[in-house]
């Protein structure tokens, strides 16, 4: 039986090892996807022991997309851009890592974006890096505008990105929303607010900055629906939660470890039965 799991911490509501079991059921697949939680003073000790084990690939979650590059001894062209990624592959004994969070960002994106000209990117931490990664894919966006609540890690991740793409990225903080007259296509949050267990606010209210067309993004899907989110419906805008970007980029990681995608019966059961396991 071939093993995989995720990384990271905590990992108590993590769906990964629900979707990845149910793809290799479904494929008649021998394998099995675990979780392994690892808490961050045990981190490289954790690591060195899961090098020598028998693992042939897992996924890597909060807090070491960023932590675990050093222990990877290949890295895919996007992963290097993005300075993050989220799937290791073992092949023969050495460790490549890929980034497939930005893919499965943009597949909800595919029907809007020839709309797409300017976006708000709430948060400039990790989940932010592969989102923004992503944005430089859209064929009609032409500016960015990054607010994170401090400057300086706006800018260092503008910075970051600049030399990738054509696109005009501009930096402010949280604050400066509030005064903000600019309409935006794409409005992304990429922060923690609005989780749950994390207080249950809003960092802008969606109409400040939104037109009719606009899509509201929110990469939180636990609850499916946050504030940002039941705001932007209640003003009649499109919405998208965090769920089709984990299930999308779940296949990707699949596909690498395989060669194979998700069969049809699995995408049916992770988008038309996970939701109800989430609420």
């Amino acid at each position: 039986m071939q093993r995989f799991a995720i990384i990271g911490y905590p990992l108590k509501h993590s769906f990964s090892p629900l979707i990845h079991n149910r793809a290799f059921a479904d494929l008649n697949m021998d394998a099995h996807y675990e979780k392994i939680e690892i808490a961050p003073e045990e981190f490289e000790r954790e690591v060195e022991r899961l090098k020598n084990s028998d693992f042939v690939g897992f996924n890597v979650t909060i807090p070491y997309k960023e932590r675990i590059i050093p222990f990877v001894d290949q890295l895919s062209a996007e992963a290097v851009k993005i300075g993050a990624l989220n799937t290791v592959k073992k092949i023969g004994k050495e460790w490549h890592g890929f980034n497939t969070d930005w893919i499965g960002f943009l597949k909800p994106l595919e029907k809007f974006s020839s709309s797409i000209k300017r976006c708000l990117l709430l948060g400039a931490g990790g989940a932010a890096r592969g989102v923004f990664f992503a944005l430089l894919h859209l064929p009609e966006l032409q500016r960015i505008v990054l607010s994170n609540r401090t400057l300086k890690r706006a800018e260092e991740l503008a910075n970051q990105f600049r030399p990738f793409g054509q696109k005009t990225i501009c930096v402010s903080d949280f604050e400066s929303l509030l005064n903000m007259n600019e309409r935006f296509d794409l409005i992304v949050n990429t922060t923690s607010v609005g989780m749950s267990g994390h207080n249950q606010t809003i960092l802008l209210e969606p109409e400040r900055v939104a037109h009719s067309k606009t899509v509201v993004y929110d990469l939180i899907y636990n609850p499916l629906k946050t504030i940002l989110l039941k705001r932007a419906e209640e003003r009649g805008l499109t919405t998208i939660n965090g769920l089709p970007m984990l299930i999308y980029q779940a296949e990707e990681a699949f596909k690498i470890w395989t060669g194979r995608g998700f069969a049809e019966k699995t995408r049916t059961y992770l988008f038309d039965e996970l939701p109800g396991l989430i609420e």
